[in-house]
């Protein structure tokens, strides 16, 4: 199933890109606004946020995610719960989208 997946996405995808989209992750940094201060970066945060790890995610981990979610005030962590991880933003499996609707479905419900 992965190779049917991972191969025709990432062998017709000019090289170019993936390096431009490695660059950008790299450097997609909020702290740069506050001298590379996170806490003062994520404190500025005044809407209502949930932040939603996927439980299996190698390249985000729930307790990276955890320790972030703390610096910001009036949100909530949502577990995504799913065993393909990150590969669970393609839709690999038939409950992600499922949870993230119902999470987002309680976050816009709010006031």
């Amino acid at each position: 199933m992965l190779t049917d997946f991972l191969d025709p996405l990432f062998m017709s995808t000019d090289p170019n890109t993936l390096l431009h989209d490695a660059w950008k992750w790299q450097r997609g940094d909020v702290s740069r606004h506050t001298g590379g201060d996170l806490a003062a970066a994520l404190g500025r945060v005044r809407a209502t946020t949930f932040v939603m790890p996927i439980s299996e995610d190698m390249f985000f981990p729930v307790r990276d995610c955890a320790a972030e979610q703390e610096l910001i005030a009036g949100n909530e962590l949502r577990v995504v719960e799913d065993d393909a991880g990150h590969l669970g933003l393609f839709d690999m499996s038939p409950d992600y989208v499922r949870q993230v609707d119902a999470y987002l479905s309680d976050l816009f419900a709010r006031q």
